[in-house]
């Protein structure tokens, strides 16, 4: 009859995690539900679930039960567990995350080199078990149950907090999948987006005024269109005003000069010399737009330049990155 009645514990239990990927719950909360599932199953005094950070030097608290909050401030800001090198040194969840097997101390004040006592001691607990959340890519963090008293874990024990670390891995996988999917999908929404106002703004023919206020109402930043001369041609949002013209004049004084546009080549034309005043020098006559190439529309988005060919404005235009 308790065999029957733990059986369904399980399966209700391994039935909530999958629940909850499927109805594409956040990570936060698929991390919650996995700490909390883990204490209640296994009847545990504290659980918590840690993932590595960013570097991938530390194991921070991305999840509990049971543990207060203070409690995991204080690890996660003042003591995070370090990954070590190596599998056999450092602290119990970094040598699980490195080997790949559980890790368990029967009591935490014997523990060489345990920097986490004083917390631990706050906290109440006197032995702790961690082991691995193992994918097909790897390692991922680790599931740690904490008891108050001095405990040694049997086979049994570490063995289910193993199979519920397995479907625990996978929820945590799948949340993870769901939401770099809702990223990727706003991306392409916020894309489209902007694709269809620009469109619109073209088809009414707004002019390169429309264009800028557009992308001003879209990106949120001010908008500066400048031709290949720096002159203004069309701006929105004032702040951007005084960056674009000081990027512009950072080039001028910096010698850059627009080239010629891509796929066409450069042909410097032949003027005639004018004769110098008695002294009979030969000069050349001021250097023209021509000489500079065909002109282009610049376009200062936030501080930074690019030149665009002057069929943009028209039907069938493109933009050039700026040289």
């Amino acid at each position: 009859m308790e065999d029957e009645q733990e059986l369904h514990s399980w399966l209700t239990a391994i039935g909530t995690l999958t629940s909850a990927v499927n109805a594409g719950r956040g990570l936060r909360e698929v991390l919650d539900l996995v700490a909390s599932t883990a204490r209640h199953l296994l009847g545990l005094d504290f659980c918590g679930v840690l993932l590595p950070d960013a570097e991938e030097r530390n194991l921070v608290i991305a999840a509990w039960s049971g543990l207060s909050a203070t409690y995991v401030a204080r690890v996660n800001s003042d003591h995070p567990v370090p990954l070590e090198d190596d599998a056999l040194s450092g602290a119990p969840s970094s040598r699980a995350y490195r080997s790949g097997r559980p890790a368990a101390v029967k009591d935490i004040s014997r523990e060489p080199g345990f920097i986490w006592g004083g917390v631990a001691h706050d906290q109440d607990y006197r032995s702790m078990l961690s082991v691995p959340l193992v994918t097909a890519s790897g390692v991922i963090g680790t599931l740690n149950s904490y008891r108050s008293a001095v405990h040694e874990f049997g086979p049994e024990e570490i063995g289910r907090l193993q199979l519920l670390a397995e479907h625990a891995a996978i929820a945590i996988t799948s949340a993870r999948l769901v939401e770099d999917l809702r990223r990727q999908h706003d991306l392409v929404s916020r894309s489209e987006e902007i694709h269809e106002r620009l469109l619109r703004v073209a088809v009414r023919s707004g002019g390169i005024q429309g264009i800028a206020a557009a992308l001003h109402d879209l990106l949120d930043t001010a908008v500066l269109l400048q031709d290949a001369r720096g002159e203004v041609l069309a701006a929105a949002g004032a702040p951007g005003r005084a960056s674009c013209r000081r990027l512009a004049d950072d080039r001028t004084r910096t010698g850059h000069r627009p080239g010629p546009r891509a796929g066409r080549p450069h042909r410097r034309r032949r003027r005639p010399l004018r004769r110098g005043a008695r002294a009979g020098l030969a000069t050349r006559p001021p250097r023209t737009p021509d000489d500079a190439g065909p002109p282009g529309a610049g376009a200062c988005l936030g501080g930074a330049l690019a030149r665009t060919a002057p069929a943009a404005h028209g039907a069938g235009g493109r933009a050039e990155p700026a040289r």
